[in-house]
């Protein structure tokens, strides 16, 4: 007799948010300002206190709470933390089937809590953006459980690879990843005179930095993180000396203190090291094509659970001493 394993899920708390905070739409000429609430890019921004549960469970316990709003009640399993989610985690033994309905139950969470803004798709985009946020937040040693009240780094540590597998997921589904690589390899081959509205986009270095684990190889990252970190630095560099919108050119080019580029500097440190101590472990063969990187990435996340737990332990332990 086959015995299927249920489906445990993260308790997470996400909220709306712009996906990037200098973003200036191709078609604005005005400034920073006047783009808040009618020009920018909507997403969300997802945190946790990494407390897990059985869907299932979830479900009975709401239903024996009759009268209390689901989170409310989802709250006193969470650590008294607030949660308006349940990320899925496909464990080995669980059918795809039962994780794609539980995925498709947290995406419906996901669109109420966006329902009246512009977040076009709860798609594989959305997610990378969700994920890039979260390490902005490390970058920036911003709080975790400001809104939530519970969590921090190395909760949120622990959690970082498992919106990785939920983009991961629905990009291999739609098999989207071919697309994707080719937007990637466009984005790196730009010719210089395009690196300063880059800076500005939604879809911008901070962006890609996080799409290249998705579609990216270890060996393909080598190749590319130098091109990478000069994109950072460059953005770092032109939104603190024009805040508002793209420059035609950047006029001030002398260097900046350290503190100008600290954050984007951390954040590729991080990326850095995710590839390092994380996608580093997943077998490719030398002679593997890169197309096959997110379907085996996304196997191998979903098979190591533990080794995830204690990489990501120390993953941050490095990135809190350094």
């Amino acid at each position: 007799m086959v015995f299927f394993v249920q489906v445990l899920a993260i308790y997470t708390f996400s909220t709306e948010c712009p996906v990037e905070e200098f973003e200036v739409p191709a078609s604005s000429s005005s400034g920073r300002g006047s783009l808040a609430g009618g020009g920018r890019t909507m997403g969300y921004s997802t945190v946790s206190h990494f407390n897990l549960v059985h869907v299932d469970c979830h479900a009975a316990a709401v239903r024996q709470m009759r009268g209390r709003d689901e989170w409310e009640s989802a709250a006193l399993q969470n650590a008294n933390t607030r949660c308006n989610g349940l990320l899925p985690v496909w464990g080995p033994g669980v059918p795809e089937s039962s994780f794609a309905s539980a995925l498709a139950r947290h995406n419906t969470y996901l669109s109420e809590i966006a329902r009246h803004h512009r977040v076009a798709d709860v798609g594989y985009q959305s997610t990378v953006h969700d994920a890039k946020l979260l390490l902005l937040r490390f970058a920036r040693d911003a709080s975790f459980s400001d809104k939530s009240g519970g969590g921090g780094p190395q909760s949120n540590m622990h959690l970082f690879p498992y919106l990785l597998h939920m983009g991961l997921y629905v990009l291999n589904t739609t098999r989207s990843a071919p697309r994707e690589d080719r937007n990637l390899a466009a984005f790196m081959e730009q010719p210089r005179e395009r690196w300063l509205e880059s800076c500005y986009a939604a879809e911008g270095p901070v962006y890609y930095a996080v799409m290249a684990m998705l579609v990216a190889p270890p060996k393909k990252w080598k190749r590319m993180r130098l091109r990478v970190l000069q994109r950072l630095i460059l953005a770092a560099h032109c939104r603190a000396v024009h805040p508002a919108r793209p420059p035609r050119a950047l006029g001030d080019r002398a260097v900046k203190e350290y503190d100008t580029y600290k954050q984007l500097v951390l954040f590729f440190a991080l990326v850095d090291q995710i590839y390092d101590q994380i996608l580093g472990l997943v077998p490719v063969s030398a002679s593997a094509s890169d197309s096959t990187w997110p379907s085996a990435l996304a196997d191998w996340i979903r098979n190591n659970d533990d080794t995830i737990q204690k990489t990501t332990a120390k993953i941050l332990r490095t990135f809190q001493v350094k």
